[in-house]
């Protein structure tokens, strides 16, 4: 009895909680913000206080992002917050601080080139420097250094002051290296096409300023100091180097362009004009900064007949486009004096808005005015005189050798950037908060008060609207137009308006303010994307005070080559060639920057050897190998190939089978033994594996280190992680999330493998996905999206990882370039694990995941097929391989990082080895698709069996049970009509491959 009035009596306390305690309450207490705060216990602040050095205890914390409290504010924000504080940057303080005979650097010292280092390599975490200051104040670091291991790896350090991180920028910091380019003619083919030479590392010691690596701030930048003694940390991040002294100096700043003309009016104006190619440059710090070949009568040098290389920086391949790209050129001046510097240019990339580069003559800025020089759009090439409203600025130059440097300079849209970042959070927040008070339901027949549990809805809308109008005019101002290019603040600012029109219409509208790809979120989301790249191309450079040659050509210059053009079109095309006498007729899948160094490596390294000359095209769709065969006109070898094409060749007799050359299973020991089950056919095998794909977890190593949470080994790990994760608006990502209705083999397989289930029966006659092992490997495919709630749609894995709000999950090679690639801002702060898996009946945890990528194939049909078989044996070995990886990475960057087929290649190439050693542990689990007659009606009905057990709640077996019947059917019509059934009867076996599993 006493038991029921208990009861009672706490249910009408409940009552009374829920009726009395304002909505608002409900809605502060379920914010990120404050389930942040209870996480970390902590109000956080980078104010110092000036009086006492020590970061103050309490005040008014700023409305800070869900990851920025999780890691650092942005420089920009802590310097505002200093000088708001009254810290001011020391004046006229250098200090030379030496590291050798410093705490853990015993056995670390050497000499090189006369000077005393420290061998500062991955077995060194963090190298820490006592220092001492006589006065408090902001001062800026620099270091000499020498990178030690030669490849493209940039090197990086981070830098704590008396044991933290003050500014997120401060946990990247890039040691740049230097690439020289040799002087002279370019190489070229026999055709007379130029290539880029060889680059040469420059090993000599270089000085460099601690910088923001993605380079919004284009000055060094600044570190609190208290008076007296100091611990400045250098943490590791990536690469060896050597470390000889660290300086401490005060900020200087250049002088006017005023009081510059001032101090050099007396100089005299030589007459004689010094032009410099622009893709004739010296130094880089960048290795794919390369010259390239522009087809237009407008630039020089140029010719109808061949590729002349002719310009720098070309659209959309990051070749001298983003910040911190330095290029540097010799100038040879006879004549002292003072020269206007012009340069030709072509920027039609950034529709009216001006693109930056930062000018310096001798490694220094001459003056202020050169810092972030605005170079205007333009749809047509122009010659640009430095100068300001219409008068050029006078450079002076002595007689001798000089250097002059471009740097791409982000910092003008440094604040639209930022701004734009902080609204996306603020949008983020927002939809969280309205999730938590609708309980994430969508319901348009309901009417929601959300303006009453969330009353500052409308303001925070209608806020967030005017600062993406404001740096709209900003950008509008700096630029003189109207920015097409960054229409998209107008676009998203138009819908935050919208939906402050009425705020209790929000939670049925959530697809325009942060879901969905017409979302406000993923307007801006798509402008960061591109808003920091400043691309611009230059054939030349003037330094001069004379009248400048027109930067277009005649008319009749530009008829001339059109009518060149057409007459040698008839001898000259860009399609696949037709075969000659003893040449090797080769069609490739790719674009043309691979086939161009397939190319220069085969005429340089295979024909040289074997005498065999080969002939590369482009071959931009593989279904065109299909028609070429039909119409007797393929070629002799196919490379960049899907790996389901072999197989559906190979059923009609189009393909060779490798396994007839002698040394075949030589060759085969190269590949990983799952990558090789898409081409067997009939015990043939008609294919090899060129690139191989990889599955496994990135993970945000910031993110999961705040929440004290360990990187999941196993499914259950995962599922374990997401109650926390989802807490505080985040989730797990699986690819299954991007796939949108139709769900490949792929995605699916790697949980029937992982659970021991199999696609067919042992015959390969039938589907098989009706064991009790493949039901459990669908059931968890099902309910991590019904149960536990992750992200059924994923428009972008890459964006939502680098926002934070999808901090771990797996994906594949694609992901991993984009975040090498185009990510600088997360370097060093997330990784790869192998992908999760189930753990077995004795403790082994089961990882089984596709990974085949594109393959190589040769023709039935071709003459020479000894001739074929050898070029594939020496262009998968793993030598060429090798060079090949890294010759495309060096020349043309991170985004073309070569994903080899061959193991021991793989080793080789200039990726991180910490990633290279994940990458070769999941490769162990490489199981992909054996392909029988039919197969696609199985891929098609385990994809429609997901969609209706998660959208409409169908019972996992009965909907297994109805894809086994639909596939079954398909199956055995392909089976009769390829010769396997004959009236109901088999009459041909399928002959499986053998796959030999842990």
């Amino acid at each position: 009895m006493k038991c029921k009035w208990v009861l009672r009596l706490a249910a009408l306390l409940l009552i009374f909680q829920t009726v009395w305690s304002p909505a608002q309450t409900f809605a502060e207490k379920n914010d990120t913000k404050s389930l942040l705060n209870d996480l970390f216990d902590k109000k956080k602040t980078n104010v110092v206080n000036k009086k006492t050095d020590e970061k103050p205890s309490s005040g008014k914390q700023a409305d800070e992002s869900l990851i920025s409290k999780m890691v650092e504010s942005s420089y920009s924000d802590v310097l505002a917050q200093w000088k708001k504080a009254g810290l001011k940057s020391t004046s006229g303080k250098t200090m030379d601080i030496s590291l050798s005979g410093l705490s853990g650097t015993k056995g670390r010292t050497e000499m090189k080139q006369g000077k005393k280092a420290v061998r500062f390599d991955e077995q060194m975490k963090e190298l820490s420097i006592p220092v001492e200051v006589p006065e408090s104040g902001l001062y800026q670091l620099s270091f000499d250094y020498m990178p030690l291991k030669e490849n493209v790896n940039t090197v990086e350090r981070g830098i704590k002051v008396n044991g933290k991180y003050p500014f997120f920028e401060a946990r990247r910091i890039v040691f740049d290296r230097k690439w020289e380019s040799p002087s002279g003619k370019f190489p070229h083919d026999e055709k007379g096409n130029e290539y880029p030479h060889e680059l040469k590392e420059v090993k000599k010691w270089q000085k460099i300023y601690a910088m923001d690596a993605s380079y919004f701030e284009d000055k060094p930048l600044l570190f609190y100091l208290k008076k007296g003694k100091n611990t400045v940390s250098l943490e590791y991040v990536r690469e060896p180097m050597l470390l000889g002294q660290m300086h401490i100096s005060s900020p200087v700043t250049p002088v006017t362009y005023k009081d510059y003309e001032t101090d050099n009016e007396a100089y005299k104006k030589p007459s004689k004009t010094i032009t410099l190619e622009a893709e004739r440059f010296t130094y880089k710090n960048v290795p794919y900064i390369q010259p390239v070949s522009l087809p237009d009568a407008n630039v020089e040098p140029y010719s109808v007949k061949k590729d002349l290389l002719n310009t720098l920086g070309t659209p959309g391949d990051k070749s001298f486009e983003l910040g911190g790209q330095k290029v540097t050129w010799k100038i040879n001046v006879k004549e002292a004096g003072t020269y206007h510097l012009s340069f030709k240019y072509l920027q039609d990339q950034k529709v009216n808005m001006p693109v930056f580069r930062t000018v310096l003559i001798d490694g220094k800025i001459p003056f202020q005015e050169l810092e972030a020089y605005p170079f205007s759009y333009n749809q047509s090439w122009s010659n640009e005189t430095l100068g300001s409203k219409g008068k050029p600025y006078n450079i002076h130059l002595d007689k001798g050798e000089h250097t002059l440097s471009l740097i791409v300079n982000g910092q003008p849209i440094q604040r639209t950037v930022t701004s734009v970042r902080k609204v996306m959070d603020d949008i983020k927040k927002l939809s969280l908060r309205i999730k938590m008070a609708t309980g994430n339901t969508v319901d348009r027949n309901r009417e929601w008060e959300i303006a009453t549990q969330i009353p500052d809805l409308k303001q925070k809308l209608t806020d967030n609207a005017d600062k993406l109008s404001n740096e709209y005019t900003y950008l509008q101002k700096i630029s003189g137009n109207k920015p097409d290019a960054a229409r998209n603040l107008m676009m998203a600012a138009n819908q935050l308006r919208k939906l402050a029109k009425n705020p209790n219409e929000v939670p049925d509208k959530l697809s325009m303010l942060d879901q969905g790809s017409g979302s406000a979120s993923q307007q801006l989301g798509d402008l960061l994307a591109e808003l920091p790249n400043q691309r611009m191309q230059l054939d030349r450079i003037y330094i001069s005070n004379g009248e400048l040659p027109d930067p277009e050509a005649g008319w009749a210059t530009k008829i001339g080559n059109q009518v060149s053009k057409f007459f040698l079109s008839f001898n000259r095309t860009s399609q696949p060639e037709k075969k000659k006498e003893k040449k090797l007729i080769v069609w490739v899948n790719r674009p043309q920057q691979y086939v161009s160094m397939m190319q220069q490596m085969a005429d340089q390294d295979f024909t040289q050897k074997t005498g065999i000359k080969i002939s590369f095209s482009i071959m931009p769709d593989e279904q065109k190998l299909i028609l070429a065969n039909a119409a007797n006109k393929s070629p002799d070898v196919a490379l960049g190939v899907s790996n389901q094409l072999p197989y559906n060749m190979a059923l009609r007799g189009a393909v060779l089978d490798l396994k007839q050359f002698p040394d075949f299973q030589t060759v085969n020991k190269r590949f990983s033994p799952g990558a090789m089950l898409p081409f067997y056919f009939d015990d043939g095998v008609y294919a090899i594996p060129e690139t191989q794909n990889f599955w496994v977890m990135f993970y945000r190593k910031d993110i999961l280190d705040a929440l004290h949470m360990k990187v999941p080994q196993t499914w259950d790990q995962v599922l374990n992680m997401l109650p926390e994760l989802q807490r505080y608006g985040m989730n797990f990502y699986t690819p299954l999330s991007q796939a949108g209705g139709f769900k490949p083999f792929h995605l699916t397989t790697p949980y029937l493998y992982q659970f021991g289930g199999s696609l067919y029966t042992k015959d390969g006659m039938k589907a098989a996905i009706g064991t009790d092992e493949a039901l459990k490997g669908f059931e968890l495919m099902t309910k991590a999206f019904t149960i536990y709630s992750m992200s059924m749609q994923v428009p972008n894995f890459y964006n939502h990882f680098r926002e934070g709000n999808l901090p771990i999950g797996i994906s594949d090679y694609e992901t991993y370039v984009q975040l090498t690639s185009a990510a600088p801002e997360l370097a060093g702060w997330w990784k790869i694990a192998p992908q999760p898996g189930v753990r077995d009946e004795h403790g082994k945890i089961q990882r089984w995941a596709p990974g085949t990528g594109q393959s190589a194939l040769i023709f039935k049909k071709t003459k020479q097929k000894d001739e074929a078989w050898e070029f594939l044996k020496w262009w998968t070995s793993e030598d060429v391989q090798q060079e090949y990886g890294t010759k495309m990475e060096v020349n043309y960057g991170p985004s073309y990082k070569w994903n080899t087929s061959n193991l021991e290649a793989f080793k080789g190439l200039p990726w991180p080895d910490e990633d290279k050693k994940v990458i070769n542990e999941q490769w162990k689990w490489l199981k992909d698709v054996t392909h029988v007659p039919g197969d696609y009606m199985l891929e098609r009905e385990i994809s429609n069996a997901w969609n209706s057990i998660v959208f409409d709640g169908e019972n996992p077996r009965k909907a297994l049970e109805d894809a086994i019947v639909l596939s079954n059917r398909e199956m055995k019509k392909k089976q009769e009509e390829f010769g396997y059934v004959k009236n109901g009867k088999v009459v041909k076996k399928i002959k499986m491959p053998k796959f030999q599993e842990k």
